[in-house]
């Protein structure tokens, strides 16, 4: 006569041909449930906009204990994750460095059962969308996508016709950040390589040879219509383009800079243009970097910010205001707690971690926010911008600001002749400070947002992306739009 099995020795039987431990006591509850594995830090799908340090938090639970924690960032191996015991479980907290681009961090818990659990989290070290003089750019699934203007080949696809909706720009892959100004783009790839193209009158692509003693050098000046690698970058975080002249940070924190420097705008010492990367000087552990029309900016990771460059209505935010050149980088006095910054072709946008706004620099549209504008109301040291709160990400170009809040709405102030504020209005010249109608009409859950010298773009985190101000040879990205016409309120971009 066979006799049945107990069901406890038959659940363990199981177990144990599935790849589990055998439990030592068969008359022992089995255990059957894997772990639990909640990640709270990151944000699944947050972007970052500075090269810092992402704190992994959260915890790991099991009926019966959990037994081993590991984590693994990308492709990389898989490491043991230290923790502590709480009352919710396993509590862990770790510092990791993000790559450029797409990034995923892996927890593993695993319990005495042999049973074992994932839980992941991505995000985005980079910038998604940018703009520039009359053209824009977005990346998809590490692929870009350029429209507009391109009489200086800035759109990337070997000709110089405009593209009135977004096209795949087909010799790039694996895009981490863009940065676009004026006629010129920048791109920094998910393996540092830096790629440039477009308007180089200045050396802004930094495609020359450094020259060597005794002979004459001749700078690589010729725009170029492709994509076309930065010689010597290969560890590259991040870019920001200037009006003339580019800035790239690297992975050590350091910043080389190429192209015109006739206001010391490359931060090496001198006033001579550079076709070709050269240092900044003094900068270490630096996070981010913006570019106007002749200042350059970085942000230290311990929250002070640095400029270089033009002064002449007190863009370098030190008080004064002169017609000198400043080659070499300078502390804004007074700022710390800084968490991201921006900058117009002669203001800048500092944000505080507090949510709050400074600004500095020309102020002839109120782009300051300050609740003053016009010739004279230059501001030549940090002030507070106006009746901004809760803001995670600021942006700037030409005369006109924008504040990204953390709700994803987004906020302007400054020029607003071609409706770049997106408030609904045009024609009005500037708006003073961020008053309750200066929402730009309509948006919310914004993930990225870019300005243009007379348009800006919000990609929202659904993936759709928007453009509003001035529309001309197809810089809002949309072949139903009216060329040459201002579009005060968000429309759509066309990407594929």
């Amino acid at each position: 006569m066979h006799r049945r099995m107990p069901q406890a020795l038959l659940g363990a039987v199981l177990l144990w041909g599935c790849g589990g431990k055998p439990p030592p006591d068969t008359n022992s509850p089995v255990d059957l449930t894997p772990p639990a594995v909640l990640l709270t830090s990151p944000r699944e799908a947050q972007r970052l906009g500075a090269y810092q340090m992402v704190r992994l938090e959260g915890t790991a639970g099991d009926e019966t204990g959990v037994e081993r924690l590991t984590w693994r960032l990308n492709d990389g191996e898989s490491r043991v994750l230290e923790s502590t015991e709480t009352q919710e479980g396993r509590a862990f907290a770790l510092e990791l460095k993000p790559r450029p681009g797409a990034n995923t961090v892996v927890v593993r818990a695993e319990d005495a059962a042999g049973h074992v659990a994932e839980a992941f989290v991505s995000f985005h070290f980079g910038s998604f969308v940018s703009a520039g003089g009359l053209h824009g750019g977005a990346v998809r699934g590490g692929r870009l996508y350029t429209w507009g203007q391109n009489a200086q080949g800035q759109l990337g696809h070997g000709d110089i016709a405009d593209r009135i909706t977004p096209t795949l720009v087909a010799d790039l892959s694996r895009v981490a950040s863009i940065a676009f100004n004026s006629n010129t783009s920048l791109v920094v790839r998910e393996d540092g390589t830096v790629w440039t193209w477009g308007a180089n009158a200045s050396g802004q692509l930094g495609l020359g040879t450094p020259p060597v003693e005794g002979q004459t050098h001749t700078p690589d000046t010729q725009p170029r219509r492709r994509p076309t690698q930065v010689p010597g970058l290969t560890d590259a975080v991040s870019g920001a383009l200037g009006f003339s002249h580019a800035l790239v940070l690297k992975a050590d924190g350091t910043v080389v800079a190429f192209g015109r420097n006739n206001n010391g705008q490359l931060g090496d010492g001198t006033t001579t243009d550079r076709d070709y990367p050269v240092p900044v000087r003094g900068l270490t552990d630096v996070v981010k970097l913006a570019g106007g029309s002749q200042q350059s900016v970085a942000l230290g990771r311990d929250g002070t910010v640095w400029v270089w460059g033009n002064n002449n209505y007190g863009n370098l935010g030190q008080g004064t205001e002169d017609l000198v050149a400043h080659p070499e980088p300078a502390q804004v006095p007074g700022l710390s707690g800084v968490v991201d910054i921006a900058s117009g072709r002669d203001h800048v946008l500092v944000l505080h971690a507090d949510g709050t706004v400074s600004a500095w620099g020309l102020n002839a549209s109120g782009q300051v926010g300050n609740g003053e504008s016009g010739t004279g109301h230059e501001v030549r040291a940090p002030l507070k911008v106006v009746g901004l709160s809760d803001v995670v990400a600021v942006s700037a170009n030409s005369n006109f600001s924008l504040a990204l809040k953390a709700d994803g709405t987004l906020w302007g102030f400054g020029q607003n002749f071609n409706g770049q504020l997106g408030n609904g209005q045009s024609g009005k010249e500037h708006q003073a400070h961020p008053l309750a109608d200066t929402a730009v009409v309509g948006l919310a859950e914004l993930r990225d947002v870019a300005a243009g010298s007379t348009f800006g773009l919000g990609l929202r985190r659904d993936g759709q992306l928007f453009g509003w101000g001035w529309n001309s040879n197809g810089s809002l990205g949309n072949d139903e739009l009216q060329n040459n016409w201002s579009f005060p309120e968000p429309v759509k971009v066309k990407l594929p």
